[in-house]
């Protein structure tokens, strides 16, 4: 404590979760990179601090058999050494995310709280079908990732809640011997003025299923820097399913997608 200013570090979830509902009006740090801004740049100042680093269940990065589920603070380079090359999507937007020292501080969950309509996460784990936990004293909700952004900068976060995980799922793997078809496709791409190190001017992930006849089963398109919010183009992922995979039905949901944002 010092001028008037207050810094805590629980180092358990239900310490933590005593404090946020204790003070909701307390800003949460994860890694600092949003909020060492504000006070650096914008001289900002806060009267209490609450650090959600110390506590350890909230800093693992946990596999299961059908997907990844990453704690509230666990740091992005946690995140890409958890998922090795296992998402190869994900992990091409994580090396477009700032440099290598800001992700070993910055969290995925941070990533999503400040619900900037760029930022870089959003897009491919919409496409990923991923979903977001939410706890507080009250108990815990989970919902999909695409219902927690609700306006600019807005998510449906209480003010006693946290983030305690965000889950991941992992793609299905193909049955032996289906060949071409009967399978996944899945990327992401980041449109900025620099390579690195920069904002995103629009960016995207994609995740779509094909059957064994090479027709398209589901599909997920999702877009950031497009809206108010991360979102999923919902007409054009619709528009691709039952067609075939190919450079014409591209072209046929192009033009869906062209009308889909405004």
């Amino acid at each position: 404590e010092a001028n008037a200013q207050r810094f805590l570090r629980p180092t358990s979830l239900a310490e933590l979760l005593a404090v946020r509902a204790a003070h909701p009006e307390a800003e949460l740090v994860c890694g600092a990179t949003e909020i060492g801004v504000y006070v650096n740049k914008h001289d900002r100042r806060y009267a209490m601090l609450v650090s959600t680093e110390g506590v350890t269940e909230l800093r693992r990065v946990t596999r299961t058999d059908e997907a990844f589920v990453v704690g509230g603070a666990a740091t992005l380079t946690e995140l890409e050494d958890a998922i090795g090359a296992e998402l190869p999507e994900l992990k091409k937007m994580l090396l477009a995310f700032a440099s290598r020292q800001v992700r070993n501080r910055a969290s995925l969950a941070g990533n999503l709280v400040t619900a900037s309509p760029i930022g870089d996460m959003a897009p491919v784990l919409l496409a990923l079908g991923a979903t977001i936990t939410l706890a507080s004293p009250r108990g815990e909700r989970t919902l999909p990732l695409e219902g927690f952004f609700v306006g600019y900068r807005k998510t449906v976060l209480a003010p006693d809640e946290l983030v305690r995980a965000v889950t991941i799922p992992r793609p299905a793997r193909p049955a032996a011997g289906a060949g071409v078809n009967g399978r996944r496709v899945a990327d992401s791409f980041k449109v900025s003025k620099r390579r690195e190190m920069d904002i995103s001017i629009v960016a995207a992930g994609f995740a779509i299923e094909l059957d064994e006849a090479g027709l398209v089963t589901s599909a997920r398109l999702a877009y950031g820097g497009v809206a108010a919010t991360p979102v999923l183009a919902t007409k054009a992922s619709a528009a691709l399913v039952g067609r075939p995979w190919n450079a014409e039905t591209v072209r046929d949901v192009a033009a869906v997608l062209r009308e889909e944002f405004t």
